[in-house]
């Protein structure tokens, strides 16, 4: 796929079988729980299907696509609900379309459906993009991110081979410089109130997460390039984005950091966790996508560089050790770190990635019922079942260690 190589595992034997065999588990635990009735639902209903189309990759003749084709009947129950009024990745039409195509066998299944999805993300996705570049100072992160934003979307629409390019003018323009600053500033009128970034940053922020920062628009650009769609000013606005982020770094006694996000004076906010959505795992993947976009082999090295430094910060110091989640978490971190392994064949990364599975089948807990707590804010865990912070995220990490079988379903977090 676009020139990479082919996907290996790189755990020992029985280790990636038991990486296997658990993400196996969590899924059977969940195909007996019902998770629809709200947009919480149906996102998770969709990131459920998710792992179940990987399943069916791996195991075609274990009826995975039968599981799957119920939990994705759940996800696309109500198409005219208020939640399919955006074309976001997460709780959107975006995520629902992504799970039908996931399931989908290359397009010999669903057709009917991921047309009907994909009309209306075009036509939605296409106004969007128009106005983030008539107007691109000063919006919600939500308008651009990867979460629910543009930079989600376009990762999608390149993965349908559909041509994003309103979209990707749109986020050309949000990686520039008006009279304003940078476009990508958030004032603090439109950031959630009492947020930890609001809290944070009570003047507004250009933030610095893979989730809802500057690294999600880059990440999303340089994977257009890297499949041959451009728009003008593209491969500036990478450069520019790649640049603004080696220039606000906070980097530690181990390497390469960054913050939550930088105040519009200049001021840094705290050092962020070494997870997919903030922190400095999250920024070199976009680091890293930038460099190929580029063919800057500068930009490459520091990404690696940036990585290498995570493994030699203490855990304490990475801040995600109680979370399995892919979001914050020790199963984002090792989707990460895969990728890397993947991408360079450095030692570094197979070591690491041994390091992380091992501490991740550390945390399942067989007595819960699907195996695996997402950990609340307040410290509360529980049980959730969806992609991004439940139990099918860290089962779908956990099948990149130990199957080979291509993870394409990180294009969900723009990671490859």
């Amino acid at each position: 796929m676009d020139g990479r190589p082919a996907w290996k595992i790189r755990l020992p034997a029985p280790l990636a079988e038991s990486a296997v065999a658990t993400a196996v588990e969590v899924a059977e635990r969940l195909r007996d729980r019902t998770v629809t009735g709200t947009q919480a639902g149906l996102e998770a209903s969709a990131g459920v299907a998710v792992l179940y189309g990987q399943l069916d990759r791996l195991r075609p003749d274990d009826g995975w696509d039968r599981t799957a084709h119920a939990a994705l009947a759940d996800a696309t129950d109500d198409l005219n609900g208020a939640w399919s009024a955006h074309p976001g990745m997460f709780g959107g039409l975006g995520g629902a379309a992504f799970a039908a195509s996931w399931l989908s066998r290359d397009g010999t299944r669903y057709r009917r459906l991921m047309s009907t999805l994909d009309t209306r993300i075009v036509a939605a996705a296409g106004d969007r993009g128009e106005a983030l570049a008539a107007r691109p100072y000063g919006l919600p992160a939500r308008a651009w991110d990867t979460i629910v934003g543009l930079a989600g979307t376009a990762g999608y629409l390149l993965s349908r081979a559909e041509e994003p390019l309103g979209v990707l003018t749109g986020l050309v323009r949000l990686c520039q410089h008006g009279p304003g600053g940078p476009n990508w500033f958030t004032p603090a009128d439109v950031i959630f109130p009492d947020s930890p970034i609001a809290r944070q940053f009570p003047d507004g922020v250009l933030n610095c997460g893979l989730a809802h920062g500057l690294p999600g628009p880059l990440a999303a650009l340089a994977l257009a390039s890297r499949a041959g769609v451009s728009v003008a000013g593209q491969e500036e606005a990478i450069l520019a984005g790649a640049s603004w982020l080696l220039d606000n770094r906070a980097d530690d006694e181990w390497g390469p950091n960054w913050p939550f996000g930088v105040s519009p004076t200049g001021r840094q906010g705290p050092l962020a966790q070494s997870g997919w959505c903030y922190g400095s795992p999250g920024i070199a993947r976009a680091l890293w996508l930038a460099g190929v976009a580029l063919d800057d082999a500068k930009i490459r090295t520091f990404a690696v560089e940036t990585m290498t430094a995570v493994y030699r910060r203490p855990w304490r110091e990475r801040a995600i050790g109680a979370s399995p989640g892919l979001c914050h978490g020790v199963g984002g971190l090792l989707q990460i770190t895969l990728r890397f392994a993947n991408d360079t064949g450095n030692p570094v990364f197979t070591e690491a990635a041994i390091d992380l599975t091992e501490r991740l089948l550390e945390m399942y807990e067989p007595q819960r019922t699907i195996g695996f707590a997402t950990i609340e804010d307040d410290g509360a865990r529980v049980d959730r079942p969806g992609l991004l912070d439940g139990a099918a995220g860290t089962a779908l990490a956990l099948l990149a260690a130990g199957a080979a079988v291509e993870p394409g379903w990180d294009r969900l977090l723009l990671l490859a």
